[in-house]
Order: C-alpha cells, then structure tokens, then sequence
C-alpha cells in the first residue's frame, strides 16, 4: 500500500488515541509492530486473512484468536478488526509505519537511522544523538545498524536526507571525481 492509502488508516488510529497517554499511544504502535511482525513470519496467518475465500467470521475468529496469543488492547484490537474489514491486512506494514510517524510528530520526535562499520559504545551513540538533536533541534530516536562495508565513519539517515561520513563514501566520491576528471 503506498503511504498515500495508508495514511487515512493510520490519522483514523491517530485521532482515536489522542487523548491517550503518550504511554499508551506508543503501546498501541508496538502492538501494529507485533501484528505486522506475525503477519510476516507467519505466512498461513496472511494468507487467511486475505484470502477471498474464507469467510470474514472466521477470519475475525482467527484475528481475535492470534491478537489474544499476542495481547494486543483496545483500541488497537478494534482498528485492526476495521482494517481486516475493509479488506486492507495486506498493508498493515504501512500503516504501522504512517502510524509510528504521525505518533512521531506528535511527540516531536525524529527518528533516524545510524549505519557504523564498527557498533559503538553507550557513549558515543549518547554523544551522536545529543549532535542530531541540535541540528534537528527535536527529540531523537536513533537505530543504530552495523555495516562493515562502509569500512570506517558512519552513514546518517534522518528523514528523506543522508549524511556519509563513512570510509567507503569517501572513496565512492573521491573515484567520481577522477572519473569526472578524466572525462
């Protein structure tokens, strides 16, 4: 689903929610995280749910059945109950994810996405996020990735933006130059 149809699900969610603890409305984002996990890995539980041929009691009985084994709430449980409805579980991963943002923004958060060729200490992911959060001047959550590919230095990823600090971006700028350099 492109986020431009996921986003209705996700500000239908949002605007439930709202008067709820930010507690709460990042509970209600995990358990789209759990539901969306379980549809991914497991591929039977997919399947009935968007198969045409099964009756929607029984997939609102299997629904109640794997949200119960997986203790998700209200009003998540009742969202995702609409969603199975509407005839929209193939795009719970979108959703999930235009919820997270919308819940994002309204905490005034940014998340960001941190790739290192080694991992790094507490410390020094403690002392990266306090640099994003000045320049983003926003709260930040940070995931943060190993990827010794890039041979040293990070890669950044905040939003749609991208800052390469790592090795292997440096030698992947430097070997455009020369080619641009030798025509």
């Amino acid at each position: 689903m492109t986020r431009f149809r996921a986003l209705p699900y996700a500000k239908a969610l949002m605007a439930v929610v709202k008067d709820e603890t930010p507690e709460r409305r990042e509970a209600v984002a995990e358990e789209l995280d759990r539901v969306t996990a379980t549809l991914d890995s497991v591929p039977e539980f997919f399947k009935v749910l968007v198969s045409p041929t099964v009756s929607v009691e029984v997939k609102s009985t299997i629904l109640d059945e794997v949200l119960d084994a997986l203790e998700i709430g209200q009003p998540t449980r009742r969202f995702l109950h609409v969603v199975q409805q509407h005839y929209r579980m193939q795009h719970m991963a979108g959703i999930s994810v235009a919820y997270r943002e919308l819940l994002d923004k309204s905490l005034g958060r940014t998340r960001v996405s941190v790739e290192t060729a080694a991992a790094l200490d507490a410390g020094h992911r403690d002392q990266l996020v306090q640099v994003v959060e000045a320049m983003e001047d926003a709260s930040v959550v940070a995931d943060f990735v190993v990827n010794p590919d890039l041979l040293g230095g990070f890669r950044l990823q905040v939003g749609s933006r991208v800052f390469d600090g790592s090795l292997a971006g440096e030698l992947g700028r430097l070997s455009r130059e020369i080619e641009i350099e030798q025509g």
